[in-house]
């Protein structure tokens, strides 16, 4: 069996500004050049597959950040302050506070490059600022998580998966007005915080399984003498000047069965079969998913978590296969493939970027 190790990199650079930040300036609409040029947002991650339900819907952002006849909709939160100075004093300015970004026309100064629009006036690039901005989707879960949230830094948690399966992106961009072509819009390339994995099971191609056998339940367990335990549940800060600077802390283990998925019976053949995007008496915010389960990014040892799932024909009994060592990087999907036969269980994975509809590698565990 070969066992495959990857390396999470964590990225701890912060912004580093000793400045003061002047709270009545939120919202301002500063002249800026004479020309008076609108700030405006593109965001890029909408041309990929994005959300927890799309890595097979390309449009989801956009539709979900439509506004709908009652006028209600998911929206991208955006932060921006600018940094000017005068005669060797800093001064910072807060322009965007929470601002809701949304997928639809604005009646005035429409931006030019797309339909994504904040509400209200207008805001204009302060001519020689350096501009800080930070940005997450969806804003009004994010505001129920968070501890802090600014252009500097989101953070906060505890974030539970197991009962949160909600995708959540974050972005990040400065532009310095000086060098910076202010006529186009500020990029926001959204990025996942979570990782996303699923299991399917199938039998191998030289075993026939029981007639009417079918798979009827799984779940993720913790060893239970580990010590070094997988955690559905973290503290997310996202800090930085760069949208890969993601760092989670993992909070509170559990010995008891994570993520379970219930159902009267799927058949069970030769077949690739996601079992937890069928419907079932328990675990539909998984199948909501596609059968993704999103999970907080992190280290599994080996020996230490475990795959266990029921089949129709031998009830209760639980059959198990260990997940080998592996780090769990957000923004990436994960799929493993149990394979049945008379002998044994070959466990397959394969390892994609999130936005990724194909597979780009297989290992074999």
């Amino acid at each position: 069996m070969k066992v495959v190790r990857f390396i999470y990199l964590l990225l701890t650079s912060t912004f580093l500004l000793a400045c003061s930040v002047d709270e009545d300036e939120i919202g301002s609409t500063h002249q800026g050049t004479p020309e008076r040029i609108p700030i405006n947002w593109i965001v890029e991650s909408a041309n990929d597959p994005i959300g927890s339900r799309a890595l097979i819907d390309n449009n989801l952002l956009e539709a979900r950040c439509t506004p709908k006849s009652d006028g209600t909709c998911e929206s991208i939160g955006i932060w921006g302050q600018y940094v000017t100075t005068k005669n060797g004093q800093s001064t910072t300015y807060v322009e965007f506070d929470a601002t809701p970004l949304t997928f639809a026309p604005k009646t005035e100064d429409t931006n030019p490059h797309n339909s994504w629009n904040y509400p209200g006036e207008s805001r204009y690039w302060e001519n020689g600022a350096m501009y800080y901005f930070r940005a997450c989707y969806p804003l009004d879960l994010m505001k129920s998580l968070m501890t802090q949230m600014d252009a500097t830094v989101l953070q906060g948690g505890p974030i539970n998966t197991s009962v949160l399966q909600e995708d959540i992106l974050v972005a990040v961009n400065h532009v310095n007005t000086i060098t910076a072509s202010l006529t186009k819009p500020v990029q926001l390339d959204l990025q996942h915080v979570f990782a996303a994995i699923r299991f399917k099971i199938k039998a191998d191609d030289g075993f026939t399984p029981p007639e009417g056998e079918a798979v009827t339940s799984c779940w993720l367990q913790n060893a239970t003498d580990a010590t070094d335990l997988f955690s559905p549940s973290g503290y997310l800060v996202h800090s930085g000047d760069e949208k890969s600077d993601i760092k989670w802390y993992t909070y509170e283990s559990s010995k008891s069965p994570m993520y379970i998925w219930k159902h009267n019976g799927v058949p069970f053949d030769t077949e690739h079969l996601l079992y937890t995007s069928n419907n079932g008496m328990q675990g539909s915010e998984y199948t909501n998913n596609d059968g993704w389960l999103l999970i907080v990014p992190q280290v599994v040892k080996e020996e230490t978590l475990t795959f266990c799932y029921t089949m129709k024909n031998t009830g209760d009994m639980v059959f198990s296969t260990k997940i080998p060592h592996i780090t769990y990087e957000c923004g990436k999907q994960y799929t493993y493939i149990l394979e049945i036969s008379g002998s044994g269980v070959n466990l397959n994975l394969t390892i994609a970027d999130w936005n990724k509809i194909d597979s780009s590698y297989d290992i074999i565990l």
